[in-house]
């Protein structure tokens, strides 16, 4: 039987190797039709830098939605993968069951049912925005990965965006409030941010080491 320990230094490098396999494919998912876009069609800095921040605005209102609306939908195959996911919190397992993105595959996926209506609307309006657009998505979405695993792992996070692990914490305490990872602005708008959280003084209880061990806090 394997200790307690051995699971969560194996859930530790079975969530990791996730991760990156989903930073990579969201790379390559925003990064490729960029480049594409913007070599066949007329560059411009300043649509570019608009594309990008609606691409960034777009990855946490979708982020939202998709949390709220499809991964919290009672009795749905979405819902009873996330369901997974709260259930696990604390276990020695847990870290198998942080990404954001299912596999790989499901990140490519959503790239392509999002990208499609992009570049249909910027084709047709000639907005020449969606090469940012797929950029702001990859880095929002490699982001929010990152910073999720750091909020239930017990790792770094800077002075700006340590609220964001109380704050996400309190949606594992109360599921029905707080969607957005890091960046609640949705939130804020949807009125989903004002609840209480009695865990805000909680903090996982592992720490992840860079060298890939873990240790009890």
């Amino acid at each position: 039987m394997a200790t307690s320990t051995e699971l969560e230094e194996r859930a530790v490098r079975l969530g990791r190797s996730k991760k990156r396999k989903n930073a990579i494919v969201a790379l390559l998912s925003g990064g490729v039709p960029a480049v594409v876009l913007a070599f066949y069609f007329p560059f411009y800095w300043h649509r570019w830098l608009l594309g990008l921040c609606l691409g960034l605005l777009w990855g946490n209102a979708f982020e939202y939605a998709y949390h709220r609306w499809l991964l919290h939908r009672p009795r749905s195959a979405f819902g009873k993968g996330h369901l997974e996911h709260h259930v696990k919190v604390g276990s020695p397992d847990e870290a198998e069951h942080v990404s954001l993105g299912k596999s790989p595959v499901h990140i490519f996926y959503l790239f392509a049912v999002n990208g499609i209506l992009v570049i249909v609307v910027d084709l047709l309006f000639n907005l020449r925005i969606a090469a940012g657009i797929f950029v702001g998505w990859s880095l929002y979405l490699i982001t929010a990965e990152e910073i999720h695993w750091r909020i239930h792992l017990g790792g770094w996070l800077p002075r700006g965006l340590q609220f964001a692990r109380a704050y996400h914490m309190a949606h594992h305490d109360i599921p029905n409030a707080k969607y957005n990872v890091f960046l609640p602005l949705f939130d804020l708008l949807c009125g989903t941010n004002a609840r209480p959280h009695p865990r805000s003084d909680t903090v996982p209880r592992l720490r992840v080491k860079e060298i890939g061990t873990t240790e009890k806090r």
